[in-house]
């Protein structure tokens, strides 16, 4: 496989951390990603990244001081993950690499993974994202490459809104940085569009959205360059079992296309948080809740699943400790 045509598969939670990562950090830790996922079988030993694809993007005439330097602060890095599960919301600290070694004239770099970083990027079942570590080589902003991710999390739906506030907080911009909006939007916001939309595989375009004179929330649009609506479909198919979930969500008689599918799983996801219950048990409910009073029975679904009609979580979490 090329470099360039490594996957960086990640669960959302370490999509969605909050806090600052340098460009090189980002673009390091993705890269060790890809790798990692390729030699799952070394888990808990020693890896050896190829980092010769850095090389070839740094000015730098001293690659040995360059990569060391960065794998040196990405092991010291800590980022806060947040979720949610049956004792409630939870905030932690996730270490990334351990006991990192570059050796002279070497385009390998010798490391550890820390133990609880494994479950975010190895045999991911659900709730990840994934795309070509290309994306984000070319990528000049450590900003973009947030943005991106962020952006790429939602690429099945066209969308994704965020308020300005959670956004600052997912990039690690701290209090006093770029107060005006002015200058947010010129420094972050512009510099990521223009990247995204020249270096990636999809276009983005944003509104900005008031609340009374002040900007407040952040809708980006986002479309697939690379790849018509029939590849992403198969792209579905190759990550979910789109049949399977279909029959499991208990809408086996549903005309309802792939993203749909996804599009109605996500809503799930989104409702639900990281709370540990059966999220096609939850969409299940709520279909036999809507299906025989509802026309437009996608639309009702997803209204149905954002409000909980059925109180599904209730009756799943009482249906969870009777058995326990």
């Amino acid at each position: 496989m090329k470099e360039e045509k490594k996957l960086v598969v990640k669960d959302n939670r370490l999509i969605d951390f909050k806090g600052r990562m340098s460009l090189n950090e980002l673009k390091l830790f993705c890269l060790v990603v890809a790798d990692v996922r390729e030699q799952q079988e070394n888990q808990f030993e020693e890896y050896r990244i190829d980092v010769s694809v850095l090389a070839q993007r740094t000015d730098s005439k001293d690659f040995y001081n360059y990569i060391s330097e960065i794998a040196l602060n990405l092991e010291k890095k800590r980022i806060l993950l947040e979720g949610k599960d049956k004792r409630g919301k939870y905030r932690t600290v996730l270490r990334l690499i351990n006991k990192p070694v570059i050796r002279e004239d070497s385009k390998e770099l010798e490391l550890y993974i820390d133990k609880d970083l494994i479950p975010y990027i190895l045999d991911l079942k659900k709730h990840f994202t994934t795309y070509e570590i290309s994306n984000i080589l070319s990528l000049n902003s450590a900003y973009s490459i947030r943005i991106y991710e962020l952006l790429k999390q939602k690429q099945y739906r066209g969308y994704r809104n965020i308020k300005v506030d959670k956004l600052r907080e997912y990039l690690g911009i701290k209090e006093g940085e770029y107060n005006r909006f002015y200058d947010f939007e010129k420094r972050i916001l512009k510099v990521a569009k223009e990247e995204i939309n020249e270096y990636t595989d999809i276009n983005i375009d944003y509104e900005k959205i008031k609340k009374g004179r002040k900007i407040d929330e952040i809708n980006f649009k986002i479309e697939s360059k690379d790849q018509e609506k029939e590849i992403y479909i198969e792209y579905l198919n190759e990550f979910y079992n789109i049949k399977e979930m279909k029959l499991k969500m208990g809408l086996k008689e549903e005309n309802f296309s792939p993203i749909q599918i996804m599009d109605i799983y996500e809503k799930a996801v989104e409702k639900a948080g990281n709370e540990d219950i059966n999220l096609f048990e939850y969409i299940r409910l709520n279909y036999i809740e809507i299906k025989d009073n509802a026309r437009n029975k996608y639309s009702y679904l997803l209204n149905a699943l954002d409000n909980d009609y059925a109180s599904a979580i209730s009756q799943i979490s009482l249906d969870y400790y009777i058995d326990k």
